[in-house]
């Protein structure tokens, strides 16, 4: 017969595959679901339910959806001449918050990173050049101010140095080091404003 144990072991496995989430981590909350009221487990739990069973990822853009119902970045609700690539999906819906870019999107998926073991192969890159049309009119370029940013922001300069398009980068009011979802509203705005062209 298994042990209490053996249960919290569990818990704690699944949480250290979650991001930023290491082994110590990953036992404070366990601990806490275990110590907690038993409605916080419920409600934590029909809530990931609801995320399993509700939501989809469009396999072209890498944005969330409700299944069943038209999405508001869905391409046909969106001004297409422009298209705004982000690492992750949080940092579109930052942006998006923000209410001041009403064009495309487009979730590479993280960042190049060959200390992780990530490169353009793991990255959406080819759904992104399928993406180009003629009614493209711009692409910018809204990868993170880091070192891992950066990369994917040149290695997106060079595939797409050939195509017919502007192509510029979120620059004003964005300070090095740091990520979108953390960055206010205002900033964002700002930097969408003063985006720079790169070709």
């Amino acid at each position: 017969m298994a042990n209490a144990p053996k249960y919290i072991e569990e818990l704690v496995e699944a949480f250290t595959k979650f991001p930023g989430i290491g082994r110590k981590g990953a036992e404070r909350i366990a601990y806490f679901i275990v110590k907690s009221e038993k409605s916080f487990s419920k409600n934590l739990i029909e809530a990931m339910t609801d995320v399993n069973e509700k939501l989809e990822i469009d396999p072209t853009s890498g944005m969330v959806f409700l299944k069943g119902e038209e999405s508001t970045f869905s391409d046909e609700n969106r001004n297409s001449e422009f298209l705004c690539i982000v690492e992750n999906m949080e940092d579109a819906i930052k942006i998006e918050n923000t209410n001041s870019f009403d064009g495309l999107y487009h979730v590479l998926g993280g960042s190049i990173s060959p200390l992780d073991g990530i490169g353009p192969s793991d990255l959406s890159f080819d759904k992104l050049l399928e993406r180009i049309n003629p009614e493209l009119k711009e692409i910018i370029i809204a990868t993170n101010p880091s070192t891992s940013g950066n990369a994917t922001a040149l290695y997106l300069e060079k595939i797409l140095k050939d195509k017919k398009l502007k192509i510029s980068r979120l620059a004003v009011g964005l300070p090095v080091g740091s990520n979108l979802e953390y960055i206010d509203d205002k900033t964002i705005s700002t930097a969408i404003a003063g985006r720079v062209k790169l070709n």
